[in-house]
């Protein structure tokens, strides 16, 4: 990678996957899929190094397992729409799935939408399962509607050298859709060029209570490296999230880089155009668990609160969840040139227990966070605190070794900044902010 050593206080991934079409060759045959029975037998027939074409336009529907075939990297299975994509590198959108716009989200560029995706399609309960070697280009991925909650859209959970290239996954305005992707223990896994929306949850309790686009950080396997670059992520939850469950290993060298974090203000009732469903919203980027992260050139827009959070935009709150993750562990974190703007809060950089009944985590260190903007704080407006960064720190490890520098917030509406923990507890060491421009709310700092 060409990221370097270190950024302050953080060592930057020391790995990344290289997702170009040209590292991906599937030189064996092309073959024409036709319907979505053809497709589970085009599948198990398939040979390392061939090229599935799915008709643009047409409509795939069932539970899809595509299953580790022993391929290597001279020979990946690509699963394609055979319609005109945009150019490598450039990111999707619904107009090549027939949509001009889709309404409460930002334009996209379309003067002439067509359906030049082929769409597969998750029938209730389903989800597709993706294992070894696969790249999937230009494929609309969603679920039918009223069937119910769909906990996963695509299942790559231990899954190895997968790429989702120019894809749109998305669930439906008013089903429960908990993720589109979840791949934990997963190795060297792609979401590039991509759009990702209505994933949500609506229930404070049940099998759907918390959602994301991209979820990864839990289980017994570590997993890595991760490239998350160039999306749109919308996600009521999280946008994108590591750990949040049982594990007993950390994800590492994880590059999430030039996406842009959305949250639709019609999900929010205090908005005069929401749209009448109250979904469970969180916040746009959280790491409870991994390591060696680089967080850079991201927008990250909307957060509110009035459910279990307080509208932050950023979480990095390593947490032992439900005494099921003692491992669990938040270090060399670099978040730089990103853009938070429109929430209740800003950031909450913690060390903390999950309740008092459970045990700590393994805690927080080395971060650097820098080149940032932070813009429109308003607790009363978005239903949270107002604190525009949180650093706190419970019983267990301390957090320590924490730069927060060049930082412009044009408006706090209410705290700059809360730092502290228990009195009797570990105290945080080595945390500086410097060369920072700062609007003063009520008041500068809270400890």
């Amino acid at each position: 990678p060409a990221f370097g050593d270190k950024d302050g206080p953080a060592t930057l991934p020391q790995s990344c996957f290289y997702a170009a079409l040209s590292a991906t060759p599937s030189p064996g045959r092309k073959v024409a899929v036709s319907s979505g029975d053809g497709l589970q037998k085009a599948i198990a027939q398939a040979r390392c190094g061939d090229t599935l074409l799915l008709q643009a336009g047409n409509s795939y529907e069932g539970t899809f397992d595509f299953p580790d075939k022993g391929c290597d990297d001279t020979h990946w299975i690509t699963v394609r729409t055979d319609g005109e994509l945009p150019s490598e590198g450039t990111r999707t959108s619904p107009c090549y799935a027939g949509m001009a716009s889709l309404k409460g989200r930002p334009a996209f560029a379309c003067t002439t939408p067509k359906k030049e995706m082929a769409m597969l399609v998750v029938p209730p309960k389903g989800s597709i399962k993706v294992k070894d070697h696969y790249r999937f280009i230009g494929l609309e991925i969603t679920r039918t509607g009223g069937g119910g909650t769909i906990n996963t859209l695509v299942n790559a959970q231990n899954g190895n050298k997968i790429i989702f290239d120019r894809v749109w996954m998305h669930g439906t305005a008013e089903d429960e859709t908990t993720r589109a992707v979840a791949f934990q223990g997963g190795t060297y896994i792609a979401a590039i060029d991509s759009y990702f929306s209505d994933l949500h949850c609506i229930a404070r309790t049940g099998a759907c209570t918390d959602s994301q686009t991209l979820w990864a950080g839990a289980g017994p396997i570590a997993g890595g490296s991760y490239k998350i670059v160039n999306n749109y992520l919308e996600s009521a939850g999280e946008g994108v999230m590591f750990g949040g469950g049982g594990g007993s290993a950390t994800p590492t060298d994880i590059e999430i880089r030039r996406n842009y974090f959305y949250k639709p203000p019609s999900w929010n009732r205090s908005d005069p155009n929401f749209i009448g469903i109250t979904y469970i919203v969180k916040n746009n980027l959280e790491f409870k668990n991994g390591a060696r992260a680089l967080v850079e050139g991201n927008v990250l827009e909307n957060s509110w609160g009035g459910f279990t959070q307080n509208g932050f935009q950023v979480l990095l709150t390593p947490k032992n969840q439900n005494s099921h993750c003692p491992e669990c562990v938040v270090h060399d974190i670099t978040l730089r040139y990103c853009v938070l703007r429109h929430s209740a809060s800003g950031m909450q950089l913690a060390n903390s227990a999950d309740g008092p009944q459970h045990g700590v985590s393994q805690g927080m260190s080395h971060v650097s966070i820098h080149d940032v903007i932070i813009d429109d704080i308003n607790a009363k407006q978005y239903a949270g605190n107002g604190f525009t960064f949180q650093i706190s720190n419970d019983d267990g490890t301390p957090l320590q070794d924490m730069t927060i520098d060049h930082v412009t917030v044009p408006h706090s509406e209410r705290v700059l900044f809360i730092v502290g923990g228990p009195a009797a507890g570990n105290q945080m060491t080595n945390i500086t902010i410097s060369n920072s421009i700062l609007d003063v709310g009520s008041f500068e700092a809270i400890s």
